[in-house]
């Protein structure tokens, strides 16, 4: 075998930043997947409660992370990663511990709001990008993945049993003291990249969003992250309810789960290899849009027929699919964007995906009752159009030469003042 087709290995600096980072993420996600597939169920309780402002406190969390992303992602391209990083985490431990003591739905919203202003996404995963190698990202972004793919399982294995325990208020309590570990690693651990953001101090918010929003392939993207946002909430908010109704106890979701995380790890582990050794990212993202327009279809003739096995196949398709995107969509981003850009691209990345999540949550409370085939057109037309968009997306090794030479053209021109 020829040294030239060797596998590349992480650094040594690389293996520090991904543990510390996937430290952190595990310790986040863990809470923010905690009450994913329990709070729908335990917000019945609080005061004031509809399905409409359940779905809105769901999904809120996610419009004020999308609205911030960006902001968030081009200030950490000025002052750096980790400030903002630190204070993001600061602001969704405000907000997780006002979610504790919320009596009625509507302060739970105002806490859910204050969660999702802790809008530190894009900068996570542009930090990744500072600190490894391209040859490496989608690996490197895959283990970040993993780290995130098993908060899931274990959040999903224990979310019945502490919904029971703690109630939806002892839940938050919790994912405050997460976050507070969260805190502490990036503190402790977490590498800073050696060299100073190099964003001129005079750009503007809208000159970095026209240089990010003129990429197709970014735009593309996006808008992939947007349709798996409003897939994951309208899916998570949706079949709770309905195994419940179907005479699941809280206590046993757990025995749906914990196979459906199995299945969707593997489906992500394979998508990450077949992506990056065979350069088939066009490809892996088409197979996992087929995905999720079969989950949509299996839940239709669930609803059709009143049959709970086909909500389960749908819950089985929905999450294989969005685990083929969760490790390449972010690495395609630093890809196709350029190293001065790279927070900002990753901010339009993460508002597209945010604004999903709100999007889902907010449209399936509102629908799913009386307009429930409504929801799922509306979710496929947004699988078609990402399906459309990803027919002609540019695998993107040469996609990498054009973004050096536009940026080795922005560097060669004189500076001028507004």
């Amino acid at each position: 075998m020829h040294k030239s087709t060797k596998t590349p290995i992480f650094t040594i600096p690389e293996k520090r930043t991904i543990y510390s980072l996937s430290g952190i993420l595990f310790f986040r996600m863990f809470g923010i997947f905690l009450i994913l597939p329990v709070f729908s169920l335990l917000a019945m309780d609080l005061k004031g409660a509809t399905p409409f402002l359940i779905g809105v406190a769901f999904g809120a969390y996610g419009l004020t992370q999308g609205l911030l992303q960006l902001p968030f992602g081009m200030w950490s391209d000025k002052v750096g990663r980790k400030k903002v990083i630190l204070i993001g985490l600061s602001l969704f431990i405000a907000g997780n511990i006002i979610a504790a003591f919320a009596d009625s739905i509507h302060w739970m919203i105002v806490a859910r709001f204050l969660q999702g202003t802790g809008a530190i996404s894009s900068t996570v995963f542009a930090l990744i990008a500072d600190l490894t190698r391209t040859e490496v990202r989608t690996r490197a972004n895959a283990a970040l993945g993993a780290s995130i793919g098993i908060a899931f399982a274990f959040a999903f294995g224990t979310a019945p049993f502490f919904g029971e325990w703690l109630g939806l208020h002892g839940m938050f309590f919790m994912i405050a003291l997460m976050s507070v570990v969260s805190l502490f690693l990036v503190i402790t651990t977490v590498p800073s990249p050696k060299s100073s953001p190099i964003l001129p101090k005079n750009n503007t918010f809208w000159a970095m969003s026209k240089i990010v929003w003129d990429e197709p392939t970014l735009r593309t993207i996006s808008w992939g992250g947007f349709v798996c946002g409003a897939g994951l909430s309208s899916t998570f908010f949706l079949i709770p309810m309905i195994l419940v109704q179907h005479g699941y106890e809280r206590s046993e979701l757990w025995m749906i789960y914990l196979p459906m995380l199995m299945a969707g790890g593997v489906t992500m582990i394979l998508a990450a290899i077949l992506a990056e050794v065979w350069n088939r990212f066009r490809e892996v993202m088409l197979f996992g849009i087929v995905l999720l327009f079969i989950s949509l279809i299996s839940m239709g003739i669930g609803q059709e027929q009143g049959q709970l096995m086909w909500f389960v196949v749908a819950l089985f398709f929905f999450f294989m699919g969005f685990n083929v995107f969760e490790p390449i969509l972010p690495s395609l981003v630093t890809r196709s964007t350029t190293e001065d850009t790279k927070g900002t691209a990753m901010g339009f990345y993460n508002f597209a995906q945010f604004i999903g999540h709100f999007f889902g949550a907010s449209v399936a409370g509102a629908l799913y009752v009386n307009n429930f085939f409504v929801l799922l057109l509306l979710l496929a037309l947004g699988e078609i159009w990402f399906f459309y968009s990803a027919l002609s997306f540019p695998n993107p090794e040469k996609q990498n030469t054009k973004l050096q030479e536009k940026q080795i053209l922005r560097n060669t021109i004189p500076e001028t003042s507004n």
